[in-house]
């Protein structure tokens, strides 16, 4: 069985992953799918508005330069405390609470849809992919981008040292060959994958352990986990630790993949 996340117990310390990764790939992934033409975009689970926000000044700009109205920004998110912060990170993009699978907006309202590191989360991906193609005009595009662990491409500590959440993922994240499928039957006429940014860093145990970042919130992956998983995680870190005299380094190398579907 798949396990839910509850976002609203970690929201306060959900952005931490945006001052240790740079997630430049993502940003330039976002910049070429919006290109010039969009001017009605919507974020799918869009959580504490940190892409928002980075999306409202990109099309502002751009839009800016060729209309006189003022463009749609939005953002639907089913956690009120994610979307609490997602109001103060986003002040100018159109924020609702709601789920994936029942978007409020009518047909064909935006030029683009897009949702990261969120599809897994998802209760119903179909229902989503058949949402997002209804609000969607014509010549639109819904972009998902996440992981897909069943490359086996991926070294992260998580994985190493919380065995559980490897399968976790698996069950979660599709892989994106079948992303593509799905979006054929949704009614998108073509659809596209490709790897859009590789997160890789080294960080000390000893460091890690200190300040927060073994920690239920630092990824949904451990958010997920029992007590017992977690704390049994986190002993063989500071096991580990200890046999390395302290010099322990926490890997991440993995990658993430970006899924377009065209109307």
């Amino acid at each position: 069985m798949t396990r839910a996340a509850n976002y609203d117990t970690i929201a306060s310390k959900y952005d931490r992953r945006y001052e240790l990764y740079e997630y430049a790939g993502v940003k330039e992934t976002l910049g070429t799918f919006f290109g010039g033409a969009a001017t009605s975009v919507l974020e799918v689970g869009c959580g504490t508005g940190h892409w928002l926000d980075v999306v409202v000044r990109g099309v502002t700009e751009r839009s800016a330069k060729a209309l006189a109205e003022r463009p749609l920004v939005a953002g639907v998110e089913p956690s009120s405390e994610m979307l609490a912060r997602a109001r103060v990170a986003a002040p100018d993009a159109v924020l609702i609470r709601g789920r994936a699978e029942a978007l409020p907006w009518r047909d064909a309202t935006f030029d683009r849809v897009y949702c990261i590191n969120a599809l897994h989360h998802f209760r119903d991906r179909a229902r989503f992919f058949a949402e997002a193609r209804r609000i969607l005009r014509p010549g639109g595009g819904l972009l998902s981008i996440g992981k897909d662990p069943h490359v086996e491409r991926d070294t992260w500590w998580v994985y190493h040292y919380f065995p559980e959440t490897l399968e976790i993922d698996r069950q979660g994240f599709a892989r994106v060959r079948t992303l593509r499928g799905e979006l054929a039957a949704a009614g998108f006429t073509w659809a596209e994958s490709f790897e859009c940014d590789h997160i890789e860093a080294s960080r000390s145990a000893t460091e890690a352990l200190a300040t927060g970042i073994v920690d239920r919130a630092y990824t949904s992956q451990l958010t997920v986990l029992s007590d017992e998983e977690f704390d049994a995680g986190r002993k063989r870190i500071e096991e580990a630790n200890a046999v390395a005299g302290g010099e322990l380094r926490l890997a991440t190398d993995f990658y993430l993949f970006g899924t377009i579907g065209w109307v």
